[in-house]
């Protein structure tokens, strides 16, 4: 649906997601509650002059200029035309941001469909889920089970498992940790979606436009082009609407968490969350969300990285983050950068 909404004031998470023109001509998805706040990240500072500066330290000035900082952390004091927003999304996106206090103002354009399935990949899903859940197997609870009794059938914990996923129908054989066919039926799940939001004008051939070159060392070569449209070809397992559905749900997934812990939440990113457990009723409405079914979340600290809580936590922003555990252990996360042993060292939670 392509609409203009109002967003309310107020709304510690907003819902609907906002593609904003940024200085470097490039967009940003954002998530905001004014329009016209949301524009300031593609004002370009005017304060930083100094011809002496390189390019490389003016853009780092500019950067932490003070005067640009103040003007886009101003207090929001638009009116309700400035603040309204107008895009495309939807319809499940529409109907939570509603409920959130969001006023649909006027609708341009929306596509109805009059046959609708609900488990048009049921099968597939449930057959690779199935795979999945058996690989994974089942840590014994030491309260009531015996050392390391996986190949036990009448393991109480392996029987409670496979209780908990009866949806799938696991072979109690077959439940056993085998990282290697967990490892292919969890890219078998993800890899699924990702086909229908291909984008149909790339096509391997030798009919590019605008193309150009940059050399950033001896060995590696940075190459940018465009392809002319005359020689796109359609993908035809290209469905933009199951694609949108897909990560439309996986948004109001996510916003569902964001909703119940509100400011406890340190960051998150497409299906995760790093936030403060304060031990308040919110934070034990998460723990009764954790699982092992489809849809539940999973506690990575202790499932990843065998340790109990984070004690430091430190973020720049999207997929850029390190934190301490409990065990002393240090896990970092940098776009752009391969984590190998050279680069482990200079990237670390005290020179983030």
């Amino acid at each position: 649906m392509k609409c203009k909404i109002l967003p309310p004031k107020g709304l510690y998470h907003p819902v609907l997601p906002y593609k904003q023109l940024t200085s470097d001509n490039t967009h940003k998805l954002l998530f905001g509650l004014c329009r016209t706040c949301m524009n300031k990240i593609s004002f370009k500072c005017k304060h930083i002059d100094d011809p002496t500066l390189n390019k490389h330290d003016k853009i780092h000035e500019i950067k932490r200029c003070k005067e640009c900082k103040n003007i886009k952390n101003e207090k929001c004091i638009h009116s309700n035309e400035e603040r309204v927003i107008v895009g495309t999304w939807s319809t499940i996106e529409i109907d939570k941001a509603i409920e959130k206090g969001y006023k649909l103002q006027k609708i341009y354009e929306l596509e109805h469909f009059e046959k609708t399935s609900t488990d048009i990949f049921k099968l597939y899903v449930d057959t690779f889920m199935k795979y999945k859940q058996e690989a994974s197997g089942c840590k014994c609870d030491p309260k009531y089970c015996k050392p390391d009794c996986e190949n036990d059938k009448e393991c109480k914990t392996k029987i409670q498992y496979i209780i908990d996923n009866a949806a799938y129908n696991l072979d109690i054989d077959k439940v056993k940790h085998n990282s290697g066919l967990r490892f292919i039926a969890k890219i078998c799940l993800n890899n699924l979606w990702g086909h229908f939001e291909h984008i149909t004008k790339i096509v391997f051939n030798e009919k590019y436009k605008d193309i150009s070159t940059m050399i950033l060392d001896e060995n590696i070569v940075l190459t940018e082009y465009k392809e002319k449209e005359e020689y796109s070809k359609p993908n035809p397992s290209v469905n933009v609407y199951i694609a949108l559905f897909t990560t439309a749900h996986a948004r109001l997934k996510l916003y569902e968490l964001l909703d119940i812990l509100q400011e406890r939440v340190l960051y998150m990113d497409t299906d995760s969350c790093i936030y403060n457990d304060d031990g308040s009723e919110a934070c034990k409405k998460v723990e009764n969300m954790m699982g092992s079914k489809l849809g539940d979340l999973t506690d990575e600290i202790v499932s990843k990285h065998n340790a109990n809580h984070i004690k430091q936590f430190i973020s720049a922003g999207p997929k850029d983050y390190s934190m301490k555990l409990d065990t002393e252990k240090l896990v970092s996360c940098c776009k752009g950068f391969r984590l190998n042993a050279e680069v482990e060292e200079k990237i670390t939670l005290d020179k983030k």
